[in-house]
């Protein structure tokens, strides 16, 4: 069982990992202290240390935190795509509805980390990367792939896709008044992004939901 002190420890790792999620995402790595994230939070520098060793070891895990959102789409209960886009993307919109809390801090995270073109950045796409490759190497073989697609490409194709409305919400609020990140917004993008990948990729006759 665990007692109240590993309880207590266990909740102020979790409090440094969001509060530095936030403001990595608002700042970026190199404009935010430890003092900053430790002030924020309400901790001791020393906790950050006790939990994470240094402000890279706490980095190190806001990346996994942020990554795990995604590796759910991995999970044996996602509705195959091409056998039913409509469970697809009910699931999709669930899935979105369990990370409301973190849901635009993971977007100006993301957009952060890349444009600042750091070991930040390199790791965190490499992470993401690896995510894509291992839903396309997962739907390759359950057959849901045809076999003139490009599997070297793939992958870099749809984070083509994925990366625009991080990368680029800042015009696409000037252009249709919102974020990309709104609820509804982003609902009716997933649900073009999931046709278009279907109709791309899909073997023939798959592409009915």
């Amino acid at each position: 069982m665990i007692s109240k002190a590993d309880h207590e420890l266990l909740d102020g790792r979790q409090r440094l990992i969001k509060t530095a999620f936030k403001l990595f995402a608002d700042k970026g790595f190199d404009s935010v202290s430890v003092r900053d994230i430790a002030r924020a939070c309400g901790v001791s520098i020393g906790l950050i240390t006790h939990h994470f060793g240094s402000k890279e070891g706490l980095r190190t895990a806001v990346d996994k935190y942020f990554i795990a959102q995604f590796e759910e789409v991995l999970k044996d209960d996602v509705p195959r795509l091409p056998q039913s886009t409509d469970a697809f993307s009910a699931w999709i919109d669930a899935w979105r509805a369990r990370h409301h809390e973190d849901w635009g801090i993971s977007g100006r995270y993301l957009r952060r980390a890349l444009l600042e073109e750091s070991e930040w950045g390199a790791d965190v796409f490499a992470q993401y990367y690896a995510f894509v490759q291992a839903w396309v190497t997962k739907a390759d073989a359950q057959g849901d792939i045809r076999s003139d697609v490009d599997r070297l490409w793939l992958p870099f194709l749809i984070i083509f896709i994925e990366l625009g409305p991080p990368l680029l919400d800042p015009y696409i609020r000037r252009v249709l008044g919102r974020s990309g990140f709104d609820p509804q917004l982003w609902g009716r993008l997933h649900r073009a992004y999931t046709s278009l990948i279907l109709r791309g990729i899909a073997p023939s006759g798959h592409s009915k939901g």
